[in-house]
């Protein structure tokens, strides 16, 4: 049994979409993007163990970078193979218009785009954003809209905040809290967190827990993160020598 496991049961077959916000704004460039571009090529496999590990739940995945433009690189929510087929390397440019991305999220993130064809319907959400910068756009108005969204409200969120540039404060907003906003100080780093966290929220939005919430099962299982340790994640046959 993993760490997540603890008081938690099968849910009934449904969808869960995992939905990825990251900044690929011109500050981005070097290690950081590539940290990104690697995780990325990552999740398909973890997410692809989680859903094996939880048949009556499926798991898919919804990307997008943003800078100056908002990219949807799934033009819809795609499985693990689908998804890895898709995937592209993205290049650092531009500036952090997280206004417009949230935006973007608030109008994928109903029926009539990314949560509107599954007979079975769906689990809430995850979401998973990244920036190492302040906004340059108008992100207030924009999470102001979103906040009314039924979907982002019941999703569980985590933030990576890269860098001492990254402005955390509005991270919060976005998810919440504090709790689930994650300090990546060492741009090297990134690929272990996207790949920890992309298997905590996906195995804990995949189950039912007959206490905590997810979200505060993901806060929990933040709370363990050591920067001086190395981060294993919890799913069979995932390689982590590499970290």
């Amino acid at each position: 049994m993993g760490r997540y496991d603890e008081n938690i049961r099968e849910v009934a077959s449904r969808t869960m979409v995992l939905f990825y916000l990251f900044d690929k704004s011109g500050s981005m460039e070097g290690t950081k993007i590539g940290q990104v571009n690697y995780a990325m090529k990552d999740i398909p496999k973890i997410i692809k163990e989680v859903a094996d590990g939880a048949p009556n739940a499926n798991i898919v995945v919804a990307a997008a970078m943003f800078a100056t433009d908002v990219n949807w690189i799934t033009p819809k929510p795609l499985t693990p193979e689908e998804f890895i087929a898709q995937w592209h390397d993205v290049q650092a440019e531009g500036l952090t218009c997280l206004g417009a991305a949230l935006r973007s999220l608030n109008e994928k993130m109903s029926r009539k785009a990314f949560l509107g064809e599954n007979p079975m319907g769906y689990l809430a959400p995850g979401v998973i954003i990244l920036s190492d910068g302040v906004p340059t756009d108008n992100w207030e108005k924009s999470l102001e809209e979103l906040k009314k969204n039924n979907w982002f409200k019941s999703a569980t969120k985590v933030a990576f905040a890269v860098g001492d540039d990254a402005d955390k404060n509005v991270l919060a907003k976005i998810c919440g809290s504090g709790e689930s906003v994650v300090s990546i100080d060492d741009p090297e780093k990134i690929r272990q967190y996207i790949k920890f966290v992309t298997a905590a929220v996906s195995k804990t939005g995949t189950t039912s827990s007959t206490g905590k919430s997810a979200q505060e099962i993901v806060n929990d299982a933040l709370k363990s993160i050591d920067d001086d340790t190395p981060i294993v994640v919890d799913i069979p046959d995932i390689d982590d020598s590499q970290w």
